[in-house]
């Protein structure tokens, strides 16, 4: 249950929110004075604080620049009955989240705390990924993990370590579900503004009309129902880092003012005519091809060369699938202690049904697969019966005959691949009985694996006409290690013509 510490010496307004907050399911402790407050944090964490600006001894101010000075990173909200525009900015200069009128709207207060809660859980749940000392992939308290050991993932890894301490920014691409905004939390908690706020700006759910006003904020007066002076985003964030999530989706309108901001390094309010220096890393991520959309004229291409000095891109998890195992250990981990279950593995059956598919919906689509596993079971084991897929509908689209419709196009490993799932998916009713004939045959005998290769160098010698030099060029083998295996497998054909000149592939 999230705590949140109420800092007031007025009797009346704790009790208003003790139970205001604890209807909406938390925890709440008051403290009379701002001394009395420090002294709590020193025992104590809490996830949100709340404090009166006029107190007697230490003002909520001081008791502001006290908690910053013990690195606390929980989000302070100070409460004042003197709204002054002074007493705002002085408070968000020292850290303050957001500052709150007296007497409270109820909407307002709710949207600020349940606002403010969600920054603390992004702030103090750590990211990490795999390195040279860590190897573990599951997760503990308060540290989620990027799990993954493929070749594309360990870039990602040396990237982030690479330029997480750089202040510059990030463009991070990748479908959606690859873990773009996990890359920007990883990067955000390796930085040096990791003491800072780190906010989230969730592009695609903003409407145009409220774009501007969310990022930079709005005078009192401004316009209709703007009865008081709102501090934006980019006010909020200042000295910490802003993540931009799918900026692809932001209007060409609002994408000017944010390029004033990387190029000038200021705002000004709506309404206003103060110009405010605020200092910010971006972290911007997008699933389109920002290219394509600046050749469309979608983009800005002067933002997006703002935004690419450095870009990272986070691959699809169907390029990634032996990375599975390891994801689907570390998600049964998690849902378990979060569910109280006791589930102690993913049986080998139902990892095979994970790595058959190709998850259009990427890391996501196999987290919620897990959880609804976890959810659902009531064994100690996940079999395959207990993973939920949706038809997949890349495989079926790159079965045997989608296959060679675009071999002509020049198909890619990955196809070929994918080809060799499909009919290994097929096999699946007759390959124990395939594996006893291959344990049980006897010396001399031809195993499966020699049985396929023999297939394979046979089909080929047909299509070459049964040329060796043209069949071993096909094989990418020497015509020595040709020749051996047609011995081998008996393929020697009366009038073999050996043309041309040798070949050692």
């Amino acid at each position: 249950m999230e705590k949140i510490l109420i800092v007031d010496n007025e009797e009346a307004l704790i009790h208003f929110l003790r139970r205001f907050f604890s209807k909406m399911g938390f925890q709440v402790s008051a403290c009379a004075d701002g001394s009395s407050a420090l002294n709590s944090l020193a025992k104590e964490q809490f996830d949100l604080i709340l404090i009166d600006y006029k107190m007697p001894g230490l003002n909520g101010l001081d008791t502001l620049k006290e908690i910053k000075k013990l690195q606390i990173k929980t989000p302070i909200v100070i409460m004042t009955a003197f709204g002054t525009m002074e007493t705002a900015i002085e408070a968000m200069k020292h850290g303050a989240y957001d500052y709150m009128l007296k007497p409270f709207d109820r909407k307002q207060l709710s949207q600020i705390a349940t606002d403010a809660l969600q920054v603390n859980r992004r702030m103090k749940e750590v990211i990490s990924f795999p390195d040279e000392v860590n190897k573990a992939c599951f997760s503990s308290k308060g540290i989620v993990k990027i799990v993954g050991n493929h070749r594309k993932m360990q870039e990602v890894y040396k990237l982030i370590g690479q330029i997480a301490p750089k202040d510059v920014t990030v463009l991070i691409t990748g479908e959606t579900g690859t873990g773009k905004e996990l890359a920007a939390r990883a990067i955000y908690h390796h930085s040096l503004r990791k003491n800072k706020p780190f906010l989230t700006v969730n592009c695609p759910a903003i409407p145009d009309t409220l774009f501007e006003s969310e990022l930079f904020g709005y005078e009192r007066g401004a316009f209709t129902g703007a009865e008081h002076t709102h501090l934006g985003k980019f006010e909020r964030c200042h000295g910490g880092t802003l993540f931009f999530d799918e900026i692809g989706d932001m209007s060409l309108f609002t994408q000017a003012k944010v390029l004033r901001v990387l190029q000038e390094g200021e705002i000004e309010r709506l309404g206003g005519d103060e110009t405010i220096k605020v200092d910010i890393r971006i972290i911007a991520a997008t699933n389109k091809n920002l290219k394509k959309e600046v050749s469309e004229a979608r983009f800005r291409e002067d933002l997006y060369w703002r935004l690419k000095i450095i870009s990272l891109h986070l691959p699809p998890l169907k390029d990634r699938l032996e990375d599975i195992p390891a994801l689907a250990d570390y998600f049964l981990a998690r849902f378990k202690e979060e569910y109280g279950k006791s589930m102690q593995y993913v049986d080998k059956t139902a990892i095979h049904k994970l790595t058959s598919y190709q998850w259009p919906g990427n890391v996501r689509q196999l987290e919620n697969c897990i959880r609804r596993a976890v959810l659902l079971n009531t064994g100690n084991v996940i079999l395959d019966d207990h993973i939920d897929l949706e038809p997949d509908r890349e495989n079926s689209s790159k079965g045997p005959a989608a296959f060679v419709d675009r071999i002509s196009q020049g198909a890619s490993l990955h196809d070929y691949e994918q080809l060799i799932r499909n009919l290994e998916g097929k096999l699946d009713t007759i390959f124990p009985s395939l594996l006893r004939f291959s344990q049980q045959r006897r010396r001399g005998q031809v195993n499966i694996l020699e049985l396929v290769e023999k297939l394979f160098i046979s089909r080929a010698l047909r299509e070459c006409n049964s040329n060796q030099v043209k069949t071993a060029k096909m094989l990418n083998i020497s015509r020595n290690t040709l020749r051996h295996r047609i011995k081998k497998y008996h393929l020697e054909s009366p009038g073999i013509e050996i043309v041309g000149p040798d070949y050692n592939c």
